[in-house]
């Protein structure tokens, strides 16, 4: 019934958001807390992420291809292609 009425891809995407944590815990388990993703176009496939410091940032970067494919392994149909590290902002306390 979604799909019939143009609602897949949000649901989707919302569901890539409210794992997100997960996925990252379950491909870079240091940086957990220190990574929020912000958005997700599943027309495009691309994941926004915020680090709460640019270290985070590179290594969010060097473990790309992980966390997309953990992404669409959690998220049946997410089809995340990209990921785009955003500038880094401070974690909320």
């Amino acid at each position: 019934m979604m799909t019939e009425r143009g609602m897949a891809a949000p649901a989707i995407a919302g569901s890539v958001l409210a794992e997100f944590d997960t996925i990252l815990a379950a491909v870079v388990p240091e940086l957990a807390g220190r990574v929020q993703a912000v958005a997700f176009d599943a027309e495009i496939g691309r994941l926004d992420v915020v680090p709460d410091l640019p270290a985070a940032g590179a290594q969010l970067r060097w473990r790309a291809p992980k966390l997309v494919a953990a992404a669409n392994e959690r998220v049946r149909g997410a089809n995340v292609r990209t990921r785009y590290v955003l500038a880094p902002a401070p974690a909320p306390a």
